[in-house]
């Protein structure tokens, strides 16, 4: 088997980063809703988790009953992951004249019903659509849930100094006008952030405190997130035990509260620890339940972790060929999406199936695109890995040549 490093595709808690959505709720307030996305960087690699914030601006109390109607329904469409169908109730209710804060509140919510989707550019314009509008309104709770949002989109695309520069703009509204769930948000974005810089004590303190304002404040959703990521960094230490255990109490919390997402997201996560075990069996009857339910919701960038990380099982099992298909169909689905760095995890993947091929032509080629990627969007410790593999190719296909040399 080869020596050289395979990357997993790792899911933190829930999704990577925190999205920010628009929701129902007595008064304006936020509500934390769970959601993946592509994750952080680190050694083995998943689909990490974010927060996102459901945002309203008194859309529920409207006097007006169409737009109440409308927004009820777009509502209902997108806990039941039917986004096409939110989507569509959410731009009648915006012709309807809202309120600039009502505005706000439905942009943000049509942004991530996109990003629910993988449609980031579309995401991108409703929130700074939503930026625009909370300016114009003195929203600061809606600005703070918009710029959250861009900068999730900006940490998807790899441009994480972007990212986090909107992220602290969040946090420090947030702490201003004393809003305790958009502080977790801002510091669980950040916090996935910082794990993919590999900066990981930093990334761990970011979690314990988000963790401490949901069980005060008696979030289950955002507990089973930071449960999952805390998980995640136990796993990239080594601690295994403490990693399965947080996995499964995040696993737990997701059932019980019925989000299909994050039960996706914590099942893989477990099928990464018993891998790491060496348990492939059960390791890939997690990830193909993850699968499943990642189809069903229509939900790409889990879909395309969930295949990683089949791959990666059938490549340990001497299934090559199984374990080729499915790395490039998690590679195709990374390009349609614009997940950088998912893309560059599969190129790496497919480079070491190459090499185990004895096609070593072909896996350096791999590494190489990979590495390329990694450069441009920062990823360190998946750098380091890269430059590990392709050192390790050139090295044997040197000696190889010398070989050949020798017996002529």
């Amino acid at each position: 088997m080869s020596t050289l490093e395979i990357i997993l595709y790792i899911a933190l808690g829930i999704a990577v980063g925190v999205i920010i959505f628009a929701t129902p709720g007595i008064r304006r307030k936020l509500r934390l809703r769970a959601r993946r996305g592509p994750l952080p960087t680190t050694a083995a690699k998943g689909r990490a988790v974010g927060i996102s914030l459901d945002y309203t601006d008194g859309l529920p109390e409207t006097s007006d009953e169409r737009k109440r109607q409308m927004f009820t329904e777009g509502m209902e469409h997108k806990q039941r992951n039917r986004y096409f169908k939110a989507i569509k109730s959410f731009r009648h209710c915006l012709a309807l004249s809202p309120t600039r804060g009502e505005e706000v509140a439905l942009l943000i919510l049509i942004g991530n019903c996109f990003v629910s989707i993988s449609e980031l550019e579309e995401a991108e314009g409703h929130y700074k659509e939503a930026e625009t509008a909370a300016k114009d309104a003195d929203d600061r709770e809606g600005l703070s849930a918009a710029l959250g949002n861009i900068g999730l989109i900006y940490r998807i695309k790899g441009e994480l100094d972007k990212a986090l520069d909107y992220h602290q703009q969040a946090l420090k509204i947030d702490r201003e006008i004393g809003n305790r769930d958009g502080e977790a948000a801002a510091l669980g974005n950040m916090g996935i952030i910082y794990m993919t810089r590999g900066e990981l004590d930093k990334a761990l303190e970011s979690f314990e405190q988000i963790l401490t304002i949901h069980s005060d404040m008696g979030n289950r959703e955002g507990e089973a997130i930071d449960l999952g990521n805390i998980g995640f960094i136990y796993r990239i230490r080594g601690e295994l035990e403490k990693a399965l255990d947080n996995h499964q109490q995040a696993l737990n919390i997701h059932r019980e509260i019925g989000r299909k997402d994050g039960e996706a997201a914590a099942l893989g996560n477990i099928g990464i620890i018993y891998k790491t075990r060496g348990e492939q069996d059960k390791a890939l009857d997690y990830h193909q339940q993850a699968l499943e339910i990642d189809r069903e919701i229509g939900y790409r960038d889990g879909e395309a972790a969930d295949l990683v990380n089949i791959g990666a099982i059938y490549q340990d099992k001497r299934e090559l060929d199984k374990a080729l298909v499915h790395q490039q169909q998690a590679l195709k689905i990374h390009r349609e999406v614009g997940n950088r760095e998912g893309e560059a995890i599969a190129l790496g993947n497919i480079g070491v199936i190459f090499e185990d091929k004895g096609e070593r032509a072909k896996a350096l080629e791999h590494f190489q695109q990979a590495l390329k990627i990694f450069e441009e969007i920062g990823a360190k410790l998946e750098i380091e890995k890269t430059k590990q593999n392709i050192q390790e190719i050139r090295k044997r296909m040197e000696n190889s040549g010398n070989h050949r040399s020798d017996s002529v």
